[in-house]
């Protein structure tokens, strides 16, 4: 766009001129051709012209969208340049030729021409429409209204798009439409669009020709264009049948589209006629008289449709039950829109509530094992202790193609004590609280858990057999937000849940120097239980079955310490621990669900958990005094695709 110099005399004129109200304007932009300014001479010969329009005695609104000097004032002509977006909200009197892009929300007197880099929108008014380059219908800005003739030629496109409530925007053309061959263009269909039947593209007073080329960019249904009167170009939506491999690229989006298209809730909204008896007429009422004053010119036709029909013939409409609305959103949407859709829809989360929740406890385990192996060996307060542990937990779930990683975080509290019932057996018991909250794309939890435990100790000189068992009982709600091609849903959902773990460990210290060394093997068993519950909210609902998953596991590790004294009887421990961890059986969740609303059962699978994964841990264990010991570490497992991590402090009271 050429640069735009100020000039004080033409800017005093042109206020003159629109001040006056007397000047034949339109607004535009600039050209590089024509680029006179316009002075009060010519204003004054335009004012002496005879014709003018009411359009002309009043100066049009206008706005820029790309945030530039607002364009320059010309007179009889109007033009867009290219690469330049102009709104018309006023009223203009002059033809306009466009380049570039023209939105019109106001009125234009005289013709507008849209070459083949141009784009001419809104559902404005004007005189008469050319246009060779594109033609945008669409929910947002409606259809123009020309007076007299619309011309699409060859090269035009006409980009058509549904409106979700009241069905369509239609051109009202007062001459004669000619299609000239252009193509017709279907993108999308936004909202519940699917049930609304055939939709009228065009209104004239007369239709010429027909689209060279229909564009349909619709995974889910098909559109041909209906010319079956001489006034009117309807487009026709019919269903068509897709393979769900076609649209969905994972295999949960393949089962989540197979129940939606295999339900019969993807049909359009039909009337369902019944019979019923008419009502018979009044005898105060004469429609005859009625009808024959109405339309004097043809009273037989009128007397004869007043006669009441047989009961036989007379049909009450029934209005079938309204079709779901994020099922017709999806069946509008187009081949790039609806495979993400459909991963909105499937909520793949939920499948993965079972893994997220194992690791968000994992550190439970842990503290006990921690609480087991800092047990002060000797000394005359070795009759039990009391313990406290800070949990802070979080984590993912690793990601799969077309979903995002499902995070949890975790903060609790855990008390502990155990005590000796012999030389060699000590018991305990814990109890714990803790708070989760889940996270993933368009996706809200929070777990809220309590935990109770026991453990036993077995030291038999160097070797160390450690056995634990927790039962959670977890309390979910989740949060949800589908929102693709126009349709939008916030759905809310509250669970029960409960999980089980027991543990295994044997160790053998071998003391070596100054250093405790301990190789150590670990075996466990975990177990997630989740009951069925429906969301609340609209036709995204979902309605979730019971779930339940579980898996075993080994760890192989070596644990190292060594006690540091210090001054006044204190003593400083840094610990290490690294393991090698393997699952045995199933490593995904499952959840089977449909739509509350519609649709048929489907089964979705979570994420992949590692089948090998390492552990370590990290830690400093600080004697204060012979009763009291602190402690802080930080756990964390990783592998391929999963991560978790724990940071954990504690203090320890003997007795």
């Amino acid at each position: 766009m050429p640069t735009q110099h100020s000039f004080l005399p033409q800017q005093l004129t042109l206020t003159i001129a629109l001040v006056l109200g007397c000047a034949d304007v339109s607004m535009a932009l600039q050209s590089t051709d024509d680029a006179t300014p316009p002075t009060s001479e010519t204003a004054t010969q335009k004012q002496t012209q005879p014709n003018h329009s009411k359009a002309s005695l009043r100066p049009p609104k206008f706005t820029t969208l790309e945030g530039e000097t607002p364009p320059t004032i010309r007179f009889n002509r109007g033009l867009v340049e290219a690469s330049t977006r102009f709104r018309n909200l006023g009223q203009m009197g002059a033809e306009v030729h466009v380049a570039g892009e023209f939105h019109n929300e106001g009125s234009v007197g005289k013709s507008v021409f849209v070459n083949e880099t141009g784009s001419f929108s809104g559902h404005g008014t004007v005189d008469t429409l050319n246009v060779k380059g594109l033609l945008n219908v669409d929910p947002a800005s409606g259809a123009p209204t020309v007076k007299k003739n619309l011309e699409l030629s060859q090269s035009a496109t006409l980009l058509y798009g549904i409106h979700p409530e009241s069905g369509s925007a239609t051109i009202k053309v007062g001459g004669t439409a000619t299609l000239g061959g252009a193509t017709l263009k279907i993108t999308s269909l936004p909202g519940e669009s699917i049930g609304a039947g055939k939709h009228i593209v065009i209104e004239a007073k007369k239709v010429d020709g027909e689209f060279g080329k229909v564009v349909n960019e619709l995974a889910f249904v098909t559109a041909k264009p209906d010319y079956a009167t001489e006034k009117q170009v309807g487009l026709t939506l019919t269903l068509k049948d897709v393979p769900p491999k076609e649209v969905a690229p994972t295999p949960n989006g393949q089962a989540v589209l197979a129940a939606i298209l295999g339900s019969g809730s993807t049909q359009p909204t039909q009337a369902e006629p019944s019979i019923t008896s008419p009502t018979p007429p009044s005898p105060a009422v004469e429609p005859q008289a009625d009808r024959s004053a109405s339309k004097p010119t043809e009273p037989a036709k009128v007397v004869a449709s007043t006669q009441p029909k047989p009961a036989a013939q007379v049909q009450a409409v029934k209005p079938a039950p309204k079709p779901n609305a994020a099922v017709n959103a999806l069946l509008g949407t187009n081949m790039a829109t609806a495979a993400d859709a459909i991963d909105q829809l499937g909520d793949y989360n939920t499948a993965d509530l079972g893994s997220a929740t194992l690791s968000s406890i994992t550190p439970i385990s842990t503290g006990m094992l921690s609480a087991m192996d800092r047990r002060s060996p000797t000394g005359a307060h070795d009759n039990g202790q009391v313990w406290v542990q800070a949990i802070g937990n979080s984590g993912s779930i690793g990601r799969q193609l077309g979903s995002y990683a499902l995070k949890h975080s975790t903060k609790g509290l855990m008390l502990g004590t155990d005590w000796a019932i012999s030389p060699d057996w000590r018991l305990g018991l814990i109890g714990g609280k803790t708070h989760t909250r889940l996270d993933s794309r368009q996706f809200d939890g929070r777990l809220d858990s309590w935990l109770v435990g026991a453990y036993a100790l077995r030291q038999d000189g160097p070797l160390a057999l450690r056995l634990g068992a927790v039962y959670g009982s977890h309390d979910g709600s989740t949060k949800r937000h589908v929102a693709y091609n126009g349709f939008s849903d916030r759905l809310k959902g509250r669970y029960d849940a409960n999980t089980q773990q027991v543990f295994g460990q044997l160790g053998y210290n071998l003391n070596v120097g100054h250093f405790d060394v301990e190789p150590y093997v670990q075996v466990g068993y975990q177990r997630y239980q989740r009951d069925r519950y429906t969301e609340k909210g609209g036709s995204a609902a979902l309605q979730f079955s019971g779930q339940s998953q579980d898996n075993y596991n080994s760890n192989l590790g070596l644990r190292l310490a060594r006690t540091l004294p210090l001054d006044q009887g204190m003593r400083l421990t840094p610990r290490l621990n690294l393991g090698w961890k393997h699952l045995y059986g199933e490593t995904r969740g499952t959840s089977r669900q449909r739509l509350a609303s519609a649709g048929n059962t489907y089964t979705v699978e979570g994420v992949e958990l590692d089948r090998d994964s390492l552990l370590f841990e990290t830690g400093l264990d600080l004697t204060v005094s012979p009763r009291h010991t602190l402690g802080v570490s930080y756990n964390g497992e990783t592998g391929q695709d999963n991560r978790n991590g724990a940071l954990m402090g504690q203090w320890r009271m003997m007795f």
